[in-house]
């Protein structure tokens, strides 16, 4: 008679089974990349990493000029401290105590400007593989659709560890790019912002969701009063005229008087927040 032996001795092992030639394990996991904290919470919990990418070019669409892109971009540029922040083409000049606030220094900030399309991305690629630059954002012009040139950037991006943002006409939202992460802008008072994912690394597009620029207390307008006095009218300053016998008389203050401002270039006025 045959001793009798257990089932449990003569069940394969799983080992045993994926060794099998006839079964596909599939690719092995990729490794989890490094991510930067988009410094707000509805927008991490919307992308598949969590945040932006560390390295490589991210797209943002919108409508020009869209300012509200370099409020979305200042909590992750003002993050990152091993490097300088680029600003390439600003539509309108960034002001000072706007960037100080969200805690980017100005001997970290660069503003590079270039009439010429060519010149402007010459100049990001070489920032870029510098490895001296930490995020790079460029407005591109309306006209560009170049996919050589999107590609060379964000080579140069992911081989100098530099987060590339590049701002484009929403237009551009049907046409194929290198950009790891797209998404679309719109702008919804008060102060609100509308992300629409259209691509991202790891995940499927198609989410939406709406992000608040500024706290409430800044961008909910003050609730009118009826028994708020008017400002009083200031008293008009009388100059005397001159006459005859001084016509030749200079003000030895004169110095001190208003100067016009020089002319600014067009597109350079001051950002809106």
């Amino acid at each position: 008679m045959l001793p009798l032996t257990s089932a449990a001795n003569h069940t394969p092992s799983l080992d045993s089974l994926l060794e099998r030639p006839g079964i596909w394990r599939g690719r092995p996991a990729a490794p989890c990349e490094e991510t930067i904290d988009s410094g707000f919470d509805n927008l991490n919990n919307t992308l598949h990493l969590r945040g932006w990418p560390a390295a490589g070019l991210v797209e943002l669409l919108c409508a020009a000029p869209c300012p509200q892109a370099l409020r979305l971009m200042l909590p992750a540029m003002a993050g990152r401290l091993d490097g300088l922040v680029v600003l390439a083409n600003p539509p309108a000049r960034p002001r000072a105590d706007t960037l100080q606030q969200a805690g980017i220094k100005s001997h970290r900030l660069l503003v590079m400007r270039s009439e010429r399309h060519d010149t402007l991305l010459q100049a990001c690629h070489e920032a870029l593989a510098s490895g001296a630059v930490s995020t790079l954002m460029v407005w591109l012009p309306e006209n560009m659709d170049d996919q050589i040139a999107l590609r060379r950037l964000h080579l140069a991006a992911r081989e100098g560890r530099c987060l590339l943002i590049a701002v484009r006409p929403v237009n551009q939202a049907d046409r194929p790019s290198p950009a790891v992460l797209r998404l679309r802008l719109r702008m919804q008072p008060p102060a609100h912002l509308a992300v629409d994912v259209i691509k991202q690394p790891g995940g499927w597009g198609g989410q939406q969701v709406n992000l608040a620029l500024l706290p409430p207390r800044i961008s909910q307008p003050l609730a009118a009063s009826r028994d708020m006095p008017a400002p009083a009218r200031q008293r008009e300053q009388t100059i005397p005229a001159k006459s005859d016998s001084g016509a030749n008389y200079q003000d030895p203050d004169s110095r001190f008087a208003w100067r016009r401002p020089a002319p600014s270039r067009p597109g350079l006025q001051n950002l809106p927040f």
